[in-house]
């Protein structure tokens, strides 16, 4: 049978179908043909253009790269397809899953590109599993020696098949021959439908003779009988062995069932002779014993009544004895066995709410009974250092009301806590008030004990007084507080296994209520100690000298440090007080010290003053140290002197210098005693370096002195003082800085220091030219009218060296030598530019003219004049001036 789904191929390369004239002689020329001429070359892409209109039809965009355009060729135009109308989908090489699933495959690149069929997916090699065996060939060596036997024997028989199976053939032939309609072999056989009647009997309907149908269609349903029963025939000889057996079998099990029931019949027979004689008098025995389970649970039961109707009387005798634990866990104990044993028994039904009403009463006696200890034990006298005389008892107390798991009694315990803080600060104050008012009776309630204020030494005292005595107040609270800590941790009043115990949460409940009012009653004692000290502003309330404010940190600190050192707890509250009331205090004395400081400036006439011995004393300590000491001390007994004596040097100052050294000094001093207070002390004494700093410029440089103290003119001497002052300054200020970062290092901003010398040291750089540029104006003025003639020396250089000693004269006992050197080299400098400009003016050179010697013997009366003031050194007698002159 031919088959037509397999297309019919026939080459097509020989003719080319745009180049009907062209004949190829192999498919290699057709393939180069097509690609040089029946394509485009896009980079990496080539276009296939083979095909009707130019475009090729086996891609969709015709496009392929290089490497696989032979292929194109090859799969779609080298051959010609010619295709039956019969294919099917069994027709296909591979669909698109079989390829898509297979394994042997990799993965996909340019997917929508690539041509349909075996090379559509790139194959990739697999390597072998690693979890597999290797099999080779002899693993069946001893399968194909038994298979090969039977194989040859079949092939034997095949070849010589046996006589008797002719007839079977024949009639096997006969039956495919004569195959049944399968219409018969449906389970409904509906005749009465005409379809199935036409197909059961189509030649009924269609013939003329039916009496020759009716035999032909007889002879067909015979011969259709008769391959049925052939093939029931056939079944049934095929099944017969197994027909046989079961019939064999039949009797077999029949003999077993027999042998079964026998069995059966047995054993029931045993069964009913192991009842009789071991089961019931054991079954028996169990009753008997549960009975007598029985009638003990009821004696217990009975026993437990008689024991529970001595509950009442036996609390009575626990509550006699202070055993308040023991008489709690017996109501506990016999609650639970109401609610549980004995919950049905009428008898008792009034006994639990008795139980519970006795429970609050017991409550309620230890409360008061704590309440009654806690006020004698606060409430002993303060020379009474003993630690819980009636240990004993607070212990059973305690014990009670924690067993009850009813912590109220901690608020108890904080109340009488505050109130005996309250009445020993008022006790204090009362004596206080008391000494002032000249020993009469005072009563201090309600409000008016806590809107009365002390004055400041008042407070001091207060302080000294109150210490001791909260501070025994506190130690008894803490050894109260740390007794019911250690009784909360008792196992008989936590509970047990077989009672009730207390919860992790209740633990730490306890623990952090007793922590907090122990903090609370910390903070309100600092807070009352505040108010009564350092609350009110009035003048009788305000310190008289840094030294009371000093003495009054010191003592709340103290205070402050041992509350912290007993409770564990850190209260800020007096000191914050203390903080803002020294703030507000040396704000009242730095706006004081302003104000002090500016008036001195505007009065200064900057001439130099005598100075005390109190402030030459402490200079001289600070010297001696070689910083500024903790406790400053002012000696006095011993005449002023003409000069500040600063590490064996003499420094002429004006007074304001010495008003602003003693403010720095009394602010360094508030410092150290008023560590709360540094920073802002540190601001105040920058702002008043400032204030000097920007006065004496506006005063002297400004000439702002001439109106403000009536000065006539700003003379170099004052400048030099004003120099010589902020000398005094500079030296002062890394003293103080290095004060404050011993003190404060961690918590100070000293930023300020560096910026306030910088301009403190730009400022003396200032006046020094000034004065060089006053004497060098002068001297420029009486060199515009000198002339090179006798007599020698001329006026104008006599005046020169006039000018020159004044200025020696105005400085020499106010800077020291060196600094008056380095303004007359800078005056040298300018007279030598001068003289050089004048001479260029004159025209005259150094040629050995007379001119030339006037101006040498000029020069010489010149440096004369220096060397007598001693601004030149004796080595450089004659100066470059000789020489420098005459260069241009």
């Amino acid at each position: 049978m031919e088959d037509n789904s397999s297309p019919i191929t026939t080459p097509a390369w020989q003719n080319c179908v745009h180049c009907p004239s062209l004949l190829f002689n192999s498919a290699t020329e057709f393939e180069r043909h097509i690609q040089d001429k029946h394509s485009i070359k896009e980079g990496s892409i080539v276009l296939c253009q083979y095909g009707q209109n130019g475009i090729c039809s086996a891609l969709q965009f015709g496009d392929l790269r290089k490497a696989g355009f032979k292929y194109h060729v090859r799969a779609y135009h080298l051959f010609t397809k010619e295709v039956s109308d019969n294919w099917t989908f069994y027709s296909s090489s591979q669909n698109l899953p079989a390829v898509l699933n297979d394994p042997n495959k990799g993965k996909q690149s340019n997917f929508f590109t690539k041509t349909w069929g075996d090379g559509f997916v790139e194959k990739v090699e697999i390597n072998p599993s690693p979890y597999l065996p290797d099999i080779s060939l002899s693993h069946f060596e001893s399968y194909c020696k038994k298979i090969s036997r039977r194989y040859r024997r079949h092939c034997q028989l095949k070849e010589a098949p046996p006589t008797k199976t002719n007839l079977k053939i024949a009639s096997v032939t006969e039956e495919n021959v004569c195959e049944v309609p399968s219409i018969f072999y449906t389970q409904t056989l509906l005749l009465n439908d005409p379809k199935i009647f036409s197909k059961v009997f189509p030649s009924l309907s269609n013939s003329v003779d039916s009496s020759s149908a009716i035999r032909s269609l007889q002879e067909t349903l015979s011969t259709y009988l008769d391959v049925i029963e052939m093939k029931i025939s056939k079944q049934v000889g095929q099944k017969s062995d197994a027909f046989f057996h079961a019939m064999l079998s039949h009797d077999t099990i029949m003999e077993q069932m027999a042998r079964a029931v026998k069995t059966v019949q047995n054993t029931r027979s045993n069964v009913s002779m192991v009842k009789q004689n071991l089961t019931n008098c054991p079954l028996q025995l169990i009753s008997l014993t549960r009975i007598n389970v029985n009638l003990n649970n009821v004696y217990d039961l009975l026993k437990l009544m008689g024991t529970v109707q001595q509950t009442q009387p036996m609390i009575q005798l626990l509550l006699s004895t202070s055993d308040y634990v023991a008489a709690l866990d017996l109501i506990s104990s016999t609650q639970k066995v109401l609610c549980t044993r004995l919950s049905g028994v009428q008898a008792f039904r009034h006994l639990s709410p008795q139980l519970t009403e006795m429970r609050r009463l017991i409550h309620k006696m230890l409360s008061n009974e704590f309440l009654r200890f806690i006020v004698s034990d606060l409430n002993r006298p303060l020379k009474d250092h003993s630690e819980l005389p009636e240990r004993d008892k607070i212990v059973c107390i305690v014990s009670g009301i924690l067993r009850l798991k009813e912590f109220d009694f901690l608020d108890i315990f904080k109340a009488e806590a505050m109130t005996s803080i309250q009445a020993t600060i008022k006790q204090s104050v009362i004596e206080i008030i008391s000494e002032r008012d000249g020993h009469n009776e005072i009563v201090l309630r309600g409000t008016q004990a806590d809107n009365t204020w002390l004055m400041c030494n008042e407070g001091i005292i207060f302080l000294q007084k109150v210490t001791p005595n909260l501070l025994i107040i506190f130690k008894r609270i803490l050894s109260l507080s740390n007794l019911i800590l250690d009784i909360s941790q008792m196992d008989d009043v936590t509970g047990n296994d077989s009672e009730e115990t207390w919860t992790q949460d209740e633990v730490l409940s306890i623990n952090l209520k007793i922590t907090k009012s122990i903090g609370s009653l910390s903070d309100y004692c600092n807070e009352r100690c505040a108010n009564l000290i350092v609350t009110k502003t009035d003048k009788d309330y305000v310190f008289s000298d840094l030294t009371q404010l000093a003495k009054l940190s010191e003592l709340i600190d103290n205070f402050s440090n041992e509350c912290e050192k007993i409770t564990g707890h850190c209260s800020n509250t007096l000191k914050l007080a203390l903080r803002s009331f020294a703030m507000k205090y040396i704000q009242n004395l730095h706006i004081e010290r302003r104000a002090q400081l500016t008036a001195a400036l505007n009065s200064e006439r900057w001439k130099f003053a005598d100075v005390p011995y109190e402030l030459q004393s402490v200079i001289h300590k600070i010297c001696e140290n070689g910083s500024i000491p903790y406790i400053l001390q002012y000696e006095s007994g011993e005449p002023d002197g003409k000069y500040l004596v600063i590490n064996k040097e003499s420094y002429a100052v004006v007074p304001t210098v010495q008003l602003l050294i003693k403010i720095l000094l009394e602010y360094c001093d508030a410092t150290k005693q008023s560590p709360d207070i540094v920073q802002y002390l540190v601001n105040c004494m920058l702002e008043l370096i400032r204030l000097f700093n920007s006065r004496c410029c506006q005063l002297v440089l400004g000439a702002g002195a001439i109106q403000s103290a009536g000065l006539k003119t700003i003379s170099t001497s004052n400048l030099a003082l004003v120099s010589r002052s902020l000398q005094v300054v500079l030296w002062l200020l890394p003293l103080i800085l290095d004060l404050l970062d011993k003190l404060h290092s961690k918590d100070l901003v000293l930023n300020g220091f560096s910026s306030i010398t910088n301009d403190l040291v730009s400022h003396k750089q200032e006046i020094e030219n000034k004065i060089c540029v006053i004497v060098s104006n002068m001297l420029s003025s009486q060199l515009s009218a000198w002339d090179a003639k006798p007599p020698i020396p001329s006026q104008t250089f006599r005046n020169i060296s006039k000018h020159l000693v004044k200025l020696h004269e105005a400085l020499i006992d106010i800077l020291p030598i060196e600094q008056i050197r380095s303004i007359y080299m800078k005056v040298h400098d300018n007279f030598k530019d001068k003289l050089r400009e004048q001479l260029v003016k004159m025209n005259i050179v150094a040629n050995g003219s007379p001119q030339h010697g006037v101006v040498t013997s000029e020069l010489t009366f010149y440096l004369q004049t220096l060397k007598t003031l001693r601004v030149i050194n004796e080595n450089d007698s004659e100066d470059n001036i000789l020489y420098d002159i005459w260069l241009t």
